[in-house]
C-alpha cells in the first residue's frame, strides 16, 4: 500500500504538481470510463439493445449514488487539502471521521429505501413492460452493493491528503476485475443482465475495502480511529456546504437525464434510449477527464487556498482550461470523421438504431468542450470555498437551462431536438461560467 506524505502539496514546481495529481486522477477515471464503455459494449453484445436501454435507465440512480459520495467526499476532500495548507492536522482528522459517520446514514437510508422503492423509482423515469423488469433486475442487484460501493467517497480524501497515485491504482484494479467478471457472469454463467451488475458490485467492493485497510491500517497521513467517527455540527456543515456544489450538479444531472430518457421513450421508443446509451458510453471518456482534471485540481488549490498562495491557483486555472478545451476539441474532431466506426463497436445488425445514433452524435459531440470548460469553473469555484457561484453553476446547465430548452426544442424538432438542447445549453452554460472567471480574476492576482 502506498504510503502518503505531505511533499507533494508543498512542491514548488507547478507542472510537476499538476502531473502529480492531474496525472493519477485523470488516468484512474479515463480507466473507469474505459471499463464503462467496454461494460456497455459486452451488455450490447450479450444482452441486447433492450440491455443497454436497462443500463441507460438506471443511469440516473447511479448519479444520485455518486452525488452523494460527492457531497462527502469531495466536500472533506477539500476541507482537508484546507487545513493541511493551515498546518492543522487535527482538524483534517475531525473531517475524516464526520465524513464516515454521514456516510453510514447515507448507507442505510439508500440501501432500505431503494430495496423497498426501486420498481416505483423505475416506473418515474418512464420504464414499462420488459424493459422495466429488466432495468429492476439490473437495479436490484446494484442496491445490494451500497453497503460498500458509497465508500469510494475515500478516494476524495486520499487525494486530498497527498496520495492521488493509490485511488487510480484501485480503479485500474476494479475495473479489471469488472470487465472479467462481465465475461464471466454474462457469457460464462448466462446471467444476462443481473450478472452486469454482480460484477459491477464485486469489482467496486474491493475498491471500497482496499480504501478502507488503507485508513485504519496506518498507512494514511490522517488517522483514523472508531471513536472519530461521529457526527459534529462545526464540522459536518462546513463539509457538506463545500460538497453541496457538486453534489447539486451531479443530482441535477441525473434529474436531467430522467427528463431526457422519459421524452426519448415518447419521441423514439426504446430504440432511441439505447442511442442515449452509446453516447453515454462514448461521453464517459470526456465527461471523466473533465472530473478527473477538475478532482485532481482540487486538493491543490484548497491547499494553496490554505497557505495563500493565490498566483499559484491562477496560474492553475490556465493550465487546466487549456488542457480540457484542447481535449474536447480533439474528441469533436474524431467524433465527426468517424461517427459509424465508434457506434458499430457498441452495436452491430439493427440498422434503425445506427442511424439514429450517427445523427445524435454528430449533433451531441459539438457540446463536449463546453461542458468540459462547466466542469473545471464549477470544481475551481468550489475549491476556492465560493460555493454561491459553484452551486449557481451546478445548477445552471442541467435545470436552470436544460428543462425550459429541451421541452421547446423537442416540440419543434421532435428527436433532434433533444440532441440540440444539449449543445444548446452547454453552450451557454460555458460562457456564463468564463464571465465568473473574468470577474473574479479582473486583473491578476498578486503574491
Amino acid at each position: 500500500m502506498i504510503k502518503t506524505t505531505l511533499m507533494s502539496l508543498k512542491q514548488n514546481a507547478l507542472l510537476k504538481q499538476l502531473l502529480t495529481y492531474v496525472g493519477p486522477a485523470v488516468l484512474g477515471l479515463l480507466v473507469n470510463a474505459f471499463y464503462n464503455i467496454v461494460d456497455r459494449i459486452l451488455v450490447g453484445r450479450f444482452v441486447g439493445a433492450e440491455g443497454l436501454s436497462a443500463v441507460t435507465m438506471v443511469f440516473p440512480v447511479n448519479l444520485l449514488q455518486f452525488g452523494f459520495i460527492l457531497l462527502f467526499g469531495s466536500g472533506a476532500g477539500v476541507l482537508i487539502a484546507k487545513y493541511l495548507g493551515e498546518s492543522r492536522t487535527d482538524k483534517a482528522e475531525l473531517v475524516l471521521g464526520n465524513m464516515i459517520a454521514g456516510l453510514l446514514i447515507i448507507i442505510f437510508l439508500f440501501t432500505t429505501t431503494g430495496l423497498l422503492f426501486y420498481k416505483e423509482l423505475l416506473i418515474a423515469f418512464g420504464a414499462e413492460g420488459s424493459l422495466l423488469n429488466m432495468s429492476g433486475d439490473y437495479l436490484q442487484v446494484i442496491i445490494y452493493g451500497f453497503p460498500l460501493s458509497f465508500f469510494i467517497a475515500l478516494e476524495f480524501t486520499c487525494r486530498a491528503e497527498g496520495n492521488p497515485r493509490l485511488p487510480a491504482i484501485l480503479v485500474l484494479i476494479s475495473s479489471v476485475i469488472n470487465i472479467l467478471l462481465d465475461i464471466v457472469f454474462m457469457k460464462g454463467f448466462n446471467m444476462g443482465i443481473k450478472g452486469a451488475a454482480l460484477a459491477t458490485i464485486i469489482a467496486q467492493g474491493v475498491n471500497s475495502l482496499c480504501l478502507i485497510y488503507y485508513y485504519f491500517g496506518g498507512q494514511s497521513l490522517i488517522k483514523l480511529t472508531i471513536k472519530k467517527i461521529k457526527l459534529q455540527k462545526n464540522t459536518i456543515y462546513p463539509m457538506l456546504l463545500l460538497g453541496f456544489s457538486p453534489f447539486i450538479m451531479d443530482c441535477a444531472t441525473s434529474f436531467q437525464n430522467m427528463i431526457a430518457n422519459n421524452l426519448l421513450l415518447k419521441t423514439g421508443g426504446s430504440d432511441a434510449v439505447a442511442v442515449m446509451g452509446i453516447i453515454f458510453g462514448i461521453n464517459t471518456f470526456f465527461l471523466m477527464t473533465a472530473l478527473g482534471i477538475g478532482d485532481g485540481i482540487q486538493p491543490l488549490i484548497s491547499y494553496n487556498l490554505g497557505a495563500k498562495k493565490h498566483l499559484k491557483n491562477y496560474k492553475i486555472l490556465i493550465y487546466t482550461m487549456t488542457m480540457v478545451v484542447s481535449i474536447g476539441l480533439i474528441g469533436v474532431v474524431i467524433i465527426q470523421t468517424f461517427p459509424n466506426t465508434i457506434i458499430s463497436v457498441f452495436i452491430e445488425n439493427n440498422m434503425n438504431i445506427i442511424n439514429l445514433a450517427e445523427t445524435a452524435l454528430r449533433i451531441f459531440s459539438i457540446c463536449i468542450p463546453f461542458y468540459m470548460v462547466q466542469i473545471i469553473a464549477t470544481r475551481y469555484f468550489q475549491a476556492l470555498h465560493k460555493n454561491k457561484i459553484a452551486i449557481f453553476l451546478a445548477l445552471l446547465r442541467p435545470v436552470i437551462l436544460f428543462i425550459p430548452f429541451i421541452y421547446v426544442l423537442n416540440t419543434l424538432y421532435n428527436l433532434n431536438g433533444i440532441w440540440i438542447t444539449f449543445v444548446l445549453t452547454d453552450s451557454v452554460a460555458a460562457f456564463i461560467s468564463i464571465l465568473f472567471i473574468k470577474n473574479v480574476y479582473t486583473t491578476k492576482p498578486k503574491i
